[in-house]
């Protein structure tokens, strides 16, 4: 009886530790955003690319605005932050807009992406927040789902990036 408790006991205690290793649910697709080579100066624009890629075994459609490399920084959630990690003011941009005028307008389309496939977009994170004032951020990025593919919910985020901006 004693041996049968002791081999029970190991039995929950590998069963535990194997469901604490295995992976959790695979990312449908995945964002990689690449930091600028050199510090921006203070002031200028910070454009970063967004490689949107199917990583799932089945097809997803993203809408999209047309263009080689389309500027959809509307339609991601972007985050940056100070080295204390207190998130970066709101541009003069988002300052001055009024939130009750939509400012979803333009052409769209839809892009298809098998398995394995990726396509380019542009977000321009300056147009957002305020990257005046000198020293580091940390910057991601997150899209949400497609909504209507019976993709679940929810959103994907990007790596980490961290910016300079200097004088």
């Amino acid at each position: 009886m004693k041996h049968a408790l002791h081999y029970f006991a190991c039995v929950i205690i590998l069963t535990s530790f194997a469901a604490l290793a295995a992976p959790g649910p695979k990312q449908l697709f995945s964002l990689t955003i690449a930091a600028p080579k050199e510090p921006i100066r203070a002031g200028t624009e910070l454009r970063l690319l967004v490689t949107v890629t199917n990583t799932s075994d089945r097809t997803i459609s993203f809408i999209t605005s047309p263009g080689p490399i389309p500027e959809d920084g509307a339609r991601y959630e972007i985050d940056v932050r100070d080295v204390q990690g207190s998130p970066a003011p709101p541009s003069a941009h988002l300052r001055g807009r009024d939130n009750r005028i939509s400012t979803d307008y333009g052409s769209r389309i839809a892009r298809t992406l098998g398995p394995g496939e990726s396509f380019v977009d542009q977000v321009t994170v300056t147009r957002f927040h305020d990257l005046s004032q000198l020293g580091k951020y940390t910057i991601w990025v997150a899209l949400p789902i497609p909504p209507r593919q019976d993709l679940g919910e929810g959103k994907v985020k990007s790596n980490s990036i961290t910016v300079t901006v200097m004088q």
